[in-house]
């Protein structure tokens, strides 16, 4: 277990230490933009596979047990991620690892919906699976998913702000951290013609075939 928490740490210390707050600049400055990305994406690879190793290997301490009655709304939440994450992928987005300035988009697809797709996909990976998995290394794995997910963007907001001042909240103003509110509140509206229905069917296929080996691969059946 001890394994897993330092996993965890490592998992959540490099986005909410490092990168969500001023030692990011403190790096940068000493070393440079690029060589920062490429350090935090290498050691986040590396944090995520540590996680699935020591998860696999972790003793199991029951807190609720198996939830079998959850099971249908977990394939739900999975196939939603499944689906967001597939849309977010070739979506034009300045909160996907700053690859764009926000002065230099407009909000479309599914960045209509919300500015935070890839995350929102992520925290409902891990709301899919929490409830259904009551052991201690589960909450660990899949609550640290949740809390990146669906808590971490609010973070990237205050970031990107603060970063690009004024051209930021132009681009917020076109879109939401929750999904639809901005849709909801008039000041975007919804074009189902612009979403990469391509990566989301090709994301739901991958889908049905993680739900078709899920045992196999992982060793428990989401039946």
């Amino acid at each position: 277990m001890e394994s897993l928490i330092a996993a965890t740490a490592l998992f959540l210390g490099m986005h909410w230490i490092v990168s969500g707050s001023p030692l990011r600049g403190v790096i940068v400055a000493r070393t440079g933009e690029g060589p920062f990305k490429a350090m935090f994406a290498l050691t986040i690879g590396v944090s995520l596979a540590w996680m699935g190793i020591a998860y696999a290997r972790a003793p199991y301490l029951e807190t609720w047990g198996t939830v079998e009655a959850f099971k249908p709304a977990s394939w739900m939440l999975m196939a939603l991620a499944f689906a967001m994450f597939g849309a977010s992928i070739t979506a034009r987005n300045p909160t996907t690892l700053g690859a764009v300035p926000p002065d230099q988009v407009e909000a479309r697809g599914i960045v209509r919906i919300t500015r935070h797709a890839g995350l929102f996909a992520l925290g409902l990976w891990g709301l899919a699976h929490f409830p259904v998995n009551g052991d201690w290394a589960s909450h660990l794995l899949f609550g640290s998913f949740v809390v990146q997910g669906l808590i971490a963007p609010l973070n990237l907001d205050r970031k990107y702000r603060k970063r690009h001042g004024a051209a930021w909240d132009v681009f917020a103003k076109q879109t939401s951290y929750l999904p639809f509110v901005a849709i909801w509140q008039g000041r975007n509206r919804l074009v189902l013609g612009e979403i990469n229905w391509f990566a989301v069917a090709g994301a739901l296929g991958l889908f049905g075939v993680t739900l078709a080996y899920h045992q196999a691969w992982f060793g428990a059946s989401p039946f």
